[in-house]
């Protein structure tokens, strides 16, 4: 008689299981419109596959097809400038509707996050009306994790202790650990920055640039907002550099007004800033090209192209610009994407970012001697313009015109670079986490690194290196802008050991 039992409880538990599994509600998630964002085609599928992967636990199951399912999920994505909400409905393959959630955020930040959360309030949903008396299943997130057998603990003397330097280098570039400086919390999630004069106390001037608005600092043991001035709301700050001459500190500033470039120059006047001159019709940057002394350089925009012709030195006598010593730009480069190196033999090689952010390096004929493996670069910063010839391409009206990290180059040859990482990179959506500065060299053939700073733990719109003190300022933004907040930001100062 027990062995009859026990034959009919092997023979059952398989039906059984069959039974649970055929008791799993089959949910198929269709299209998610997508409102007022871009690239509206891969987002919406980019959203399908996120909200279908998530819902699935013990009572439900995400199906391939509407066919095979019992409730079909529909949502709409709708963006307000860099706010966001997702609406979902369930319905039966009748019509009937179940059940329905919305989440909703500030950022990009918040999207991936938010889909999670929205998966759990659609199964919660569904569970009350198909499985009554049930709660529905956590998601996997919410699982404690399994503990460890004894065997797989790691002590602390197998640890391996993380290194305390700032910079992370070869074995042998190493030299010791460094000190650092990280201001408070600064109001205004700045897209730029740049360094002025040094002050008589050990301080430094330091400018930073949001979307409309230019800001003053003085740096000694704090960072003290000395003044700001906003632009026009038509106006958009695409770059900022200052050019200290003796005691006077000019600040060069790129701005879009509409889909024109229309720059400006501000003078610090004590306190003041002051504007001297506008509609500028070029691009401008200051910086050591090759590693020489700083320089102003200027590039011009096309009716057809974003930047235009050769990179120009430049010297402004009121509103007009004179240009000399133009510099051929190679594939991919302009004035933003650009720089030259040396190497022992005073050879020149210009290097640049190209769009999909891999660094290049060309010889003095412009041909392309090597290319980088991994990704450098990578800002959301942009402007945009008009482009109706391709809107049934990209199924968007404006071109979106990213300004890359700027490569800065030491009198020794070095070649600095700075590296975003993030999350969410769809077409034009971009929302990086983290952030590096790489020091490379030449050693002949190809790039080496020499040493990179450590990532941060935010977005790192832009960095500067003072050579003078050795210094590397870095940009971070610690809150990104809402409906009702500037956003906020804070600087690094790393000392280069």
């Amino acid at each position: 008689m027990k062995k009859f039992v026990v034959i009919c409880t092997v023979m059952l538990a398989p039906l059984v299981a069959m039974s649970a599994f055929a008791a799993q509600l089959k949910v198929f998630v269709a299209d998610i419109n997508a409102v007022g964002a871009a690239n509206k085609d891969e987002l919406k599928t980019t959203l399908q596959t996120l909200l279908a992967s998530r819902l699935n636990n013990d009572q439900i199951m995400s199906v391939a097809s509407a066919s095979e399912a019992d409730v079909i999920v529909t949502g709409t994505y709708v963006a307000i400038g860099k706010v966001f909400s997702v609406d979902a409905l369930a319905k039966t393959v009748a019509g009937k509707s179940v059940t329905r959630a919305f989440v909703q955020g500030e950022s990009q930040d918040e999207l991936i996050p938010s889909i999670g959360q929205l998966a759990d309030k659609l199964s919660a949903g569904l569970s009350r009306q198909y499985f009554p008396g049930s709660s529905a299943a956590p998601s996997p997130a919410a699982l404690p994790a399994p503990s460890s057998p004894k065997k797989d603990i790691i002590m602390v003397e197998q640890v391996r202790p993380a290194a305390t330097a700032e910079f992370i280098k070869p074995r042998e570039y190493e030299q010791g650990s460094t000190s650092g400086w990280t201001s408070k919390r600064l109001i205004g999630a700045a897209n730029l920055l740049t360094l002025g004069a040094p002050l008589q106390d050990g301080g430094r001037q330091i400018f930073m640039a949001e979307d409309r608005r230019i800001s003053y600092y003085r740096q000694s043991h704090e960072m003290k907002l000395i003044t700001d001035v906003e632009l026009g709301s038509s106006e958009k700050i695409v770059s900022l550099d200052a050019m200290v001459t003796g005691n006077n500190t000019e600040l060069y500033v790129s701005v879009m007004r509409g889909a024109e470039v229309s720059s400006q120059v501000w003078q610090v006047q004590g306190d003041k800033l002051v504007r001297l001159t506008d509609k500028i019709p070029y691009f401008f940057r200051v910086f050591s090209l090759a590693g020489a002394p700083r320089k102003l350089y200027a590039q011009g925009m096309g009716r057809g192209s974003d930047f235009y012709g050769d990179v120009f030195e430049a010297a402004l006598s009121g509103n007009s610009v004179s240009l000399k010593n133009p510099i051929k730009m190679p594939r991919f480069g302009n004035i933003y994407t650009f720089n030259q190196f040396t190497d022992a033999a005073g050879t020149v090689f210009t290097t640049a970012i190209n769009p999909d952010n891999y660094l290049i390096v060309y010889d003095r004929n412009q041909a392309e001697l090597w290319r980088s493996n991994d990704k450098f670069g990578g800002s959301e910063l942009y402007f945009q313009k008009e482009d109706p010839d391709n809107v049934r391409v990209t199924g968007d009206n404006f071109r979106w015109i990213f300004m890359n990290q700027r490569i800065q180059v030491t009198s020794k040859g070095e070649v600095l670079v700075g590296k975003n990482d993030g999350f969410w990179v769809l077409g034009n959506a971009r929302s990086y986490k983290k952030g590096a500065v790489y020091c490379l060299t030449w050693n002949g053939s190809s790039m080496e690194e020499k040493w990179r700073t450590r990532e941060t733990q935010n977005y790192m719109p832009d960095y500067f290196f003072d050579e003078a003190s050795n210094e590397l300022l870095i940009l971070q933004t610690v809150q990104r802008p809402g409906i009702t907040n500037r956003g906020a930001s804070s600087l690094a100062i790393k000392k280069v050991e």
